[in-house]
């Protein structure tokens, strides 16, 4: 275990002066600003911080874990982390109001060279610290000021917001180069517990353990039995007791590999303590809990549902519990506490070695870095661009770096434009392409995390630069994505011309988006001539998709560019008429059911089917559907002019990279059918 010296930094008047010059000259982004009540039962764990946060706590004691480190708060507390920092607040006894503040600071441009020579003594952003403030009354103020104006989301409210985060960052450098502060000790109860939670597998003597804190061991066993309600060696044996239980479940250690594996000298000690602790032997056990699990069946009304986006209410939490990105509590009670308990603790506060300087330079010199810094200056002028949107004009970088793209498989659409994507929604997911599509494509997408649309914390934590999504896609709003970075909007459902040129302008790239456009046209133009001189591009074809659970229900889809878009095919004159006609308010457009009872109304006249389908596979659905009476009776069918595809190909994606390799496969399979043998 560290010793105390190891965790306890502390600021100094030297630290702290670049630090405040670092806050007074940086770009600071306020992202979020939140409020929640925690209860013993329902303690704050192991949340790792998505960007810089301040958090201020209120009401109670509490335990404090910022990384790997305890500390034991009182009544108040001011804590700070970088992104990443793990955070963990448990209250001790009564309830515990908590403030979280999240902010960004923008890198600053390359040519301020005095930013990134503080930044070499000390970064203030991604510094851990905590303490306990000399004026608590101004800080539960602040804080609730803050909070309420931040949620009322007028821009002029947030302003506000954003001017009381620098009164609280001037508070609390004042506090600290004053000195009137207390610091948080070490919790050391909670370092042993993190310990022996790690370590019970091993032989732990207690003895040594203490030595290694600055306490007694006397003092270590009465504040750990005040706390836990038992002694250390107690909790060390139901630690590994708990341990020994899980194991004993399975009927393929023996007792004694369990017995060694959990930490206890053999199986002798292992049937001393269950006898003591468990009133049974190991042996015992294991028949009584294997018999259980072979007389109960699942309960599956215990099971959750499944919605569309996975497992229902999967860790999604309401009331004054949640921690959600931009949520707003519309009710809630302040509680204000005479101030005490004053406490500071220092933690990763480390500062870099000094910045060397150059003694001497020549006039030359000098005057060549002054012209290199107007250059550059002047290149940083046009670092970002204005693209016009259907939500209004949009300030994006002028060369992104690091994309979310958030409307499904369409990520193609960009990836011509040789741009790196860092992020894609579940339908994004590269490695749920085609073999073909990952060797032409999938270095560009090496970096893409799949996060949900609706997870704004994980997509913070990609760090992204620009968002791209669509307002009938994604599910988090433009608004709120935009706090996170630059975020476009656009049709994903217009044309391929109309979205390759909207995507030229957004990268500056207006030619090679003409010359994508050019390129695949060429392509279109002699797919349609193998069809004609295979003659059967004059013939009807209807693209399906989709198999409703349980039965082979059908449906007819336009959306498909390949077929109907690029190559002009024609589907069945009833099928344009109710499905594709977009002037008809009757027609879907886009997912419309055929019910098996009209199926042959629809799909007789059809010389070529294609079937795409999501569940179940391809074997399975051909399996299906050849029990179906009906099915069996339409004309393609009879013919074998069918051919099947699963959602993994790249037919089921309109975006322009999957469309160039999908063009000559789908063309590939028309050309096998026996109408095309003809």
């Amino acid at each position: 275990m560290p010793n105390d010296t190891e965790y306890m930094n502390y600021f100094t008047k030297e630290m702290i002066d670049p630090a405040v010059r670092l806050w007074a000259r940086s770009s600071i982004s306020l992202i979020d600003v939140r409020y929640q009540l925690l209860h013993k039962e329902t303690p704050l764990q192991n949340y790792r911080m998505p960007t810089n946060m301040f958090v201020f706590t209120q009401g109670g004691e509490a335990s404090i874990k910022l990384n790997s480190t305890s500390y034991q708060s009182g009544r108040f507390g001011i804590f700070h982390g970088g992104k990443g920092t793990e955070l963990s607040i448990h209250p001790v006894s009564t309830n515990l109001e908590t403030y979280m503040v999240l902010y960004k600071a923008e890198t600053a441009p390359f040519y301020k060279r005095d930013i990134y020579r503080l930044l070499e003594r000390i970064n203030p952003f991604t510094q851990i610290y905590g303490f306990s403030p000399d004026n608590p009354i101004f800080f539960v103020e602040k804080f609730q000021n803050m909070y309420e104006r931040w949620n009322l989301e007028s821009a002029l409210h947030q302003f506000n917001a954003k001017a009381t985060l620098y009164q609280l960052v001037y508070e609390i450098y004042r506090e600290l180069e004053e000195g009137n502060i207390h610091y948080f000790e070490p919790d050391y109860v909670e370092l042993v517990k993190q310990y022996l939670d790690q370590h019970y597998t091993e032989q732990v003597s207690i003895q040594l353990l203490s030595e290694t804190l600055p306490i007694s061991r006397s003092l270590l066993g009465k504040l750990f039995r005040k706390r836990e309600q038992k002694s250390l060696q107690e909790y060390l044996n139901e630690r590994r007791l708990d341990a020994a239980k899980l194991y004993l479940q399975s009927a393929n250690l023996s007792i004694q590999e369990v017995a060694v594996g959990c930490g206890f000298t053999d199986e002798l000690n292992l049937n001393r303590m269950f006898k003591k602790y468990v009133h049974m032997t190991p042996s015992e056990y294991r028949r009584k809990m294997i018999d259980n699990f072979t007389k109960n069946d699942i309960d599956n009304d215990s099971q959750r549902l499944y919605n569309e986006r996975g497992l229902d209410r999967l860790v999604n939490s309401k009331g004054d519990g949640e921690f959600n990105m931009f949520v707003q509590i519309k009710s809630k009670e302040m509680i204000l506490v005479a101030a005490m308990s004053l406490m500071l603790l220092l933690s990763a506060c480390s500062s870099n070695a000094p910045v060397n300087n150059t003694a001497t330079q020549t006039a030359q010199s000098q005057n060549q870095e002054a012209n290199n810094t107007e250059s550059k200056g002047a290149e940083a002028v046009a670092q970002t661009r204005i693209v016009k949107t259907d939500t209004g004009d949009i300030e994006i970088p002028a060369d992104p770096q690091r994309i979310v793209y958030l409307v499904g498989n369409n990520v193609g659409d960009i990836l011509p434009f040789e741009k790196t994507v860092v992020g894609v929604d579940k339908y994004g997911d590269p490695s749920m392409r085609p073999e073909e599509w990952k060797q032409q494509w999938g270095q560009l997408v090496t970096e893409a995390k799949v996060v949900p649309s609706d997870d704004l914390e994980g997509i913070m934590a990609l760090e992204p630069d620009l968002i791209i999504g669509s307002a009938t896609w994604t599910s988090s709003s433009q608004e709120q994505l935009s706090k996170i970075a630059p975020t476009i909007f656009y049709n994903e459902m217009s044309t391929l011309e109309e979205r390759m040129t909207f995507f030229g302008e957004v990268f500056g790239m207006p030619e090679q988006a003409k010359q994508f456009i050019a390129k695949y046209a060429t392509k279109v133009e002699a797919a349609k001539q193998r069809l004609v001189d295979a003659g059967i591009y004059d013939k009807k074809i209807v693209f399906l998709q989709g198999v409703e659970e349980g039965s082979p229900g059908l449906q007819g889809d336009k959306t498909r560019g390949i077929i109907y878009e690029d190559l002009g095919m024609r589907a069945p004159e009833i099928i344009e008429k109710e499905f594709f006609n977009r002037e008809n308010p009757k027609s879907e457009g886009f997912y419309s059911p055929i019910s098996l009872e009209v199926v042959s109304k629809y799909l007789n006249e059809a010389d070529i089917i294609a079937y795409s389908n999501f569940d179940p596979n391809v074997e399975e659905l051909e399996k299906k559907l050849s029990s179906v009476e009906i099915w069996k009776t339409i004309r393609a069918v009879t013919g074998a002019n069918i051919t099947y595809y699963s959602t993994t190909d790249t037919l089921n994606d309109y975006d322009y990279a999957s469309r160039l390799i999908s063009l000559d496969t789908f063309v590939d399979a028309l050309l096998q059918l026996p109408i095309a043998q003809k």
